[in-house]
């Protein structure tokens, strides 16, 4: 697909990331994202830092993906860069161990 400007759009606009994040709040609450939308959310209601720069960056890359300029997926990595930079507790899924991800790349 390609826009009126010339550049090609992202086709693949899937609603939900492959794998869920969860993240541990300050307040104890444990909360699942699946999808950019989900990320948009959190990070701009729920974090617990404001100011960061990841934090700017997903929230740029989160209104790229609603405009078809961003994969799913790079918005999930970037969210774990800005949830990293929060200090926050990161799971891969719902149920499994805290991730041992550090600094994936963008």
């Amino acid at each position: 697909m390609t826009s009126v400007t010339g550049a090609t759009a992202i086709s693949d606009h899937s609603a939900f990331w492959k794998k869920p994040i969860s993240i541990n709040l300050d307040t104890g609450e444990r909360m699942v994202l699946r999808s950019p939308q989900d990320a948009l959310y959190a990070i701009t209601s729920d974090w617990p830092i404001d100011g960061g720069v990841h934090q700017q960056r997903v929230i740029d890359f989160c209104r790229a993906w609603l405009a078809g300029r961003m994969p799913a997926e790079t918005v999930r990595q970037a969210f774990i860069l800005a949830a990293l930079e929060a200090g926050l507790s990161i799971h891969d899924d719902d149920e499994g161990p805290p991730s041992s991800v550090s600094n994936p790349p963008v």
